[in-house]
This record gives structure tokens, sequence and C-alpha cells, in this order.
């Protein structure tokens, strides 16, 4: 599975799958969700009030668009459910 974007016989669509695949097993372990959440701390995702300045803004929108596009949690539920959990997790919001 490793270097599959490098794969030209698979799709784009194939390959952004396995992309969402491998990031929820990398997340998945203990480890893992140490590092999840450190990252969206780190991108402000359980901070941004919007309002600041726009570099905070921006990783408040990358750490969005990380969980929806590269774990595949796109429905707002789940993404509420997801953050609240990851969150939780280490002690956070």
């Amino acid at each position: 599975m490793t270097e599959f974007w490098k794969e030209r016989n698979l799709s784009s669509e194939d390959k952004n799958k396995m992309l969402v695949e491998t990031c929820r097993k990398v997340f998945s372990t203990d480890e893992g969700k140490v590092v999840l959440n450190m990252l969206l701390r780190d991108l402000r995702l359980f901070e941004w009030k919007g309002g600041r300045i726009k570099s905070e803004r921006y990783l408040n929108e990358y750490a969005k668009f990380f969980v929806r596009e590269r774990l595949g949690v796109s429905e707002t539920k789940l993404i509420t459910d997801f953050i609240a959990d990851t969150a939780a997790s280490e002690g956070g919001l």
C-alpha cells in the first residue's frame, strides 16, 4: 500500500480513497490519536473563534479541510462528533 500515489493505473479518486484509509489507520492508534490531537490544536481547530488574525483563520480552515478530505469525515454531524471525541480524548475543550 505504500507509494500507492505513484501507481499510474489508479484513478485520482482511488488514490484519494487509499489516502483516507491510510490516514484513518495511522490516526486510529493510541499514538496516532495523540499526534492528531496535537496537529489539530496546532492548526487552531479547537480554539479559533473568528475575527482573529488571518494566519489563525487559514490554519483553522486547513484543519477543517484535513478532517473533511484527509480523514474522510464530511457530514456536519460527523465532523462535530469527531472534533468532540478528538478533543475529549486528550482533555481538550
